[in-house]
């Protein structure tokens, strides 16, 4: 009974300890991307919906898909009472689903940060390289 319960205690141990340390490293985004809004933010926990732009052009839309699928994740501590992002993003696919994001868009030569919206503890760093596409097609709209 003894060598039951402390399998059992040490196989719980082994998953938890797992568990923590397992995370998003790359963002999932789904296939066929229809449209691109972009909004200033508001702040965390949902989106302005009062977009700037939409995007359509699939060149744009592949560029921004690209740098998000190249973001790195990582767990991150967000006081959504006082920080706030710079831009509200929403992802439409042609399937119907949709997800929505928030942007901290990093200075030129700086890495930005990008978040799902509920989900802003676990964020991916977009590189320097993506900071300025990202950049080129906000200042292109």
């Amino acid at each position: 009974m003894k060598k039951f319960i402390l399998s059992l205690t040490l196989s719980f141990c082994a998953l938890l300890l797992i568990a923590c340390q397992s995370q998003d490293k790359e963002m999932t985004l789904l296939d066929d991307v229809s449209s691109i809004s972009i909004s200033e933010s508001n702040g965390y926990g949902g989106i302005n919906e009062n977009f700037n732009t939409t995007i359509g052009k699939d060149a744009i839309i592949s560029r921004i898909d690209d740098t998000f699928k190249n973001a790195e994740g990582r767990k991150q501590k967000v006081d959504v009472g006082t920080e706030k992002p710079d831009y509200d993003i929403l992802i439409r696919y042609e399937n119907g689903e949709n997800h929505g994001l928030h942007l901290v868009l990093g200075n030129t030569g700086e890495k930005s940060r990008v978040m799902y919206v509920g989900n802003e503890n676990s964020g991916f760093d977009i590189s320097p390289e993506g900071t300025k596409v990202l950049r080129d097609v906000l200042d292109n709209q």
